[in-house]
């Protein structure tokens, strides 16, 4: 009996320091981080590169609150005039060559690894269930290992997401997003932290397709500023006009 308990004391996981923040505080922090709390806008630059080739986009995004926002198509030339609204859980495209919006999900692709999900900036904060699963390292960080799990009817782009963030400074340090039983689809990471609008935030994102690692997609902010934004812009009924 003694040498069975002994086992399981030996081959046990360590387990969470009971003075470690809770889960919902650390994903508030590494959130506040990641996004910033004001009406914003910002420029994206997408980068997809698969089977040596790439191709590159760019969109304009402006963020509402925490409940809306609209993305404007740069380049290409071809896609100058589409337009993706989100409005609390629901999200609409207009394309200049249809008469009206069409509704999409947030974890519809929008080129490469990206979903619209990930270029609109969406929160986890509000949107998925969180607890702590581990402690482990990145990159010689020590960094806490959330669990997150999506709400019933929120505007999700993956059903589960492995959220690791900086113990210390409750950065965000990466990603894996999963389906609902855990299998990994892709990996993110987030780099090049600067200041921005007042805070140390990640400007790249990059994402690579679990499977297939050539797959890479980065996505890079830049010139962030918060903005005056009338909710004019984000009235669906406006939605096609320029």
């Amino acid at each position: 009996m003694l040498i069975a308990l002994s086992l399981i004391f030996l081959f046990a996981k360590p387990a969470i320091s009971a003075n470690a923040p809770d889960a919902d505080r650390l994903l508030k922090d590494a959130e506040f981080i990641r996004n910033p709390q004001d009406d914003y806008q910002v420029k994206v630059n997408l980068v997809d590169t698969k089977n040596g080739k790439k191709e590159e986009h760019t969109y304009e995004t402006l963020v509402k609150g925490r409940h809306k926002s609209l993305v404007r198509f740069l380049t290409p030339i071809v896609d100058v005039g589409t337009k993706a609204l989100m409005i609390d859980d629901q999200m609409w495209i207009y394309v200049p060559s249809t008469s009206k919006p069409i509704r999409i999900a947030a974890r519809q692709k929008v080129m490469g690894n990206a979903a619209y999900g990930d270029i609109v900036r969406l929160s986890f904060e509000g949107n998925y269930k969180a607890k702590i699963v581990r402690n482990d390292t990145y990159n010689g960080k020590k960094a806490v290992v959330l669990d997150l799990t999506a709400i019933d009817g929120m505007p999700v782009t993956y059903d589960r997401v492995e959220y690791w963030v900086d113990a210390n400074s409750h950065r965000p340090l990466k990603t894996l997003y999963q389906t609902m039983s855990g299998k990994t689809l892709r990996e993110g990471y987030f780099e090049d932290f600067a200041n921005v609008l007042g805070v140390q935030r990640p400007t790249h994102f990059i994402l690579t397709d679990f499977l297939q690692k050539d797959h890479v997609t980065h996505l890079v902010f830049a010139d962030a500023k918060k903005a005056s934004l009338p909710d004019l812009l984000f009235d669906k009924q406006n939605f096609g006009r320029d």
